[in-house]
């Protein structure tokens, strides 16, 4: 099963566009996408609010289920029930968001939320009880929900930790980050979740005691069966050790309390330490350290003082202890003192001290997506001007701009701008997101948003793509323009690691009418390795860059050229059966 998480949704989500599906997977994987799409193998795309689901026909008998979250134009998370595990997106992942790019083809659908608020509690209840006779495991997780619901006092970590074991029984794979689930187990993921809100509330305790809830069957499943096996499922262990960290340290623990914790801890973590993980280090710095340090101290209190080593892995998770107790005055003591310029800017405007938090942000902000964070902060805070405002000003820096990283910010200022008829501001988003990305959707947006005044900026946007040294979209956004020549030189030279077969496609039929023997040159080179692939799959596609090579012989009326040709690559396969009648059917 492939899972990953990727950022943040909103309901209002947006499909998203090919350059963000093609930043989910592998080339090769976005290729194999586009053929399953093209064969009809994507069903049943259904949209219920920000999730998007298709059933895709594979190699088994059932289809697999895809499921798809959206976020602002983009993709927050993905599932899929195929065994692909090899980082990104599946090739069913890719083919479902393409498939639901085409007009009319997804149904919108009530959300489940709405669906079931207008379900009479007893109609609930009975669905639910009907619902457990097929899942044996709802019972436990409505056992979980009851066990660990916040404001129903002390959680109970007995449902949880059995919970954890039923689930780990099955080898269950996902990780957390921030939070937030980037690998491929839903459901162990939603048992972690539960400590959230609690460490959200600044409530440690309760958060504890569902962290170690799953962090024990956890450990003695990973020791007694995955160790020698799992090449990535310990890094579960950090994300466990940095939320336990954080919940130790808004926990009002007595010093036995904090003693028998430490032990307990330790004990996981000498376990572990045989096989690598360390995930649980910062849980013992944090048991260890407290709050008491004086260099601390001193540190929150304002004064200067120079933290100690053994405390820099602990900054991030103080700050965000500090946030949650709204201890704003120590957070920003601590943030300046660590020299963590983004935290210190986004509690500034939390505060509601705008102006110095751009003045902040201009001096020491140097990441992209330090910058795109705090301009979001300020919008969502009210203050959408200013946060155009900064995202413009920092793509003129040169410091900013010359580390790279920039597309994300400067289309979020492009796509921002435009909601508020801001035409100036989404201009330069546009042209700088294109000058990074070199894309054909960043070139489709800029075109869409200069409107009348598209003349003067598409020469500026195809000055910058003569000088990008590598542009994946280069051939396409030159047919976009009906450049065909330009095109036809961009593929023979072309340095780019990855071009889309279809637009190769497209170029051939474009470039037919005007040099068909420059069509029948290229496309026949295009065929010979697909000739020598030896699969099903490399044949269609040699049988197909083949067809344009006859198309360019015959439209230069070389018949009796093409003849030849084709008999001697039929002679040249004869042994090779599925190749052969392809090449037949172009005599």
């Amino acid at each position: 099963m492939t899972v990953k998480r990727v950022g943040k949704t909103t309901i209002e989500a947006a499909l998203p566009g090919e350059a963000a599906i093609e930043a989910l997977a592998d080339p090769k994987v976005v290729e194999r996408g586009r053929e399953v799409a093209r064969s009809g193998a994507v069903s049943d795309l259904v949209r219920r609010g920000d999730q998007l689901t298709a059933a895709v026909a594979g190699s088994e008998d059932a289809p697999y289920r895809v499921t798809v979250r959206l976020t602002d134009r983009g993709v927050a998370d993905y599932r899929c029930t195929c065994p692909y595990e090899w980082g990104g997106a599946c090739k069913h992942v890719v083919a479902a968001l393409l498939a639901a790019g085409k007009p009319g083809a997804v149904a919108e659908r009530p959300t489940l939320r709405r669906l079931l608020d207008d379900l009479p509690r007893e109609v609930l209840a009975d669905l639910l009880v009907r619902r457990a006779e097929a899942d044996p495991d709802l019972a436990g997780w409505i056992e979980v929900e009851l066990a660990a619901t916040p404001g129903s006092g002390p959680v109970d970590p007995a449902p949880i930790a059995a919970q954890a074991r039923t689930l780990l029984a099955r080898k269950a794979r996902h990780y957390w980050d921030d939070y937030e689930s980037a690998g491929p187990s839903g459901e162990l993921h939603e048992l972690v979740e539960k400590a959230v809100p609690f460490l959200e509330a600044g409530d440690g305790r309760n958060a504890l005691k569902v962290l170690v809830a799953v962090a024990e069957p956890f450990i003695e499943q990973w020791l007694g069966e995955m160790a020698e096996t799992d090449e990535d499922m310990y890094l579960l262990f950090e994300d466990l050790g940095r939320m336990m960290a954080e919940a130790v340290l808004m926990s009002d623990l007595s010093e036995a309390e904090r003693d028998d914790l430490f032990e307990t801890v330790d004990g996981w973590q000498a376990e572990l330490s045989e096989y690598g993980p360390e995930g649980f280090s910062i849980a013992l710095s944090a048991l260890a350290a407290g709050w008491e340090g004086p260099a601390l101290q001193s540190v929150l209190g304002g004064k200067a003082a120079s933290l100690p080593e053994t405390e820099t892995d602990l900054i991030a998770v103080r700050l965000r202890v500090l946030a949650a107790a709204e201890r704003t005055d120590e957070y920003l003591n601590l943030a300046r003192a660590a020299g963590d310029d983004a935290a210190y800017a986004g509690m500034l405007v939390r505060l509601g001290r705008i102006d110095e938090a751009v003045a902040h942000a201009a001096k020491h902000l140097t990441d992209p997506g330090d910058v795109l964070d705090l301009a979001q902060r300020l919008h969502k805070a009210g203050h959408p001007d200013r946060a155009l405002d900064l995202a413009r000003s920092s793509l003129r820096r040169p410091d900013l701009t010359e580390s790279g990283g920039t597309a994300v910010l400067a289309r979020w200022l492009r796509d921002e701008a435009a909601a508020l008829k801001r035409r100036d501001l989404a201009l330069e988003g546009a042209r700088a997101a294109f000058a990074e990305s070199h894309s054909l959707d960043d070139y489709k947006a800029a075109r869409t948003i200069a409107g009348k005044g598209w003349a003067s900026l598409r020469d500026d946007l195809l000055t910058i793509l003569a000088g990008a040294n590598f542009a994946d979209d280069r051939i396409a956004i030159l047919l976009e323009e009906g450049l065909v020549g330009d095109a036809m030189r961009a593929a023979e030279f072309s340095r780019e690691a990855y071009v889309d077969d279809a637009v190769l496609h497209r170029l051939a039929e474009a470039a037919l009418g005007s040099d068909p023997a420059w069509v029948a040159r290229f496309a026949e080179s295009r065929a010979e390795p697909f000739l020598k692939g030896g699969s099903s799959r490399l044949y269609e596609r040699a049988a197909a860059w083949l067809a344009h090579a006859r198309r360019a012989y015959l439209a230069q009326g070389q018949h009796k050229e093409w003849a030849p040709r084709i008999e001697a690559l039929i002679t040249e396969n004869k042994r090779r059966h599925s190749l052969r009648p392809k090449l037949e059917a172009l005599r």
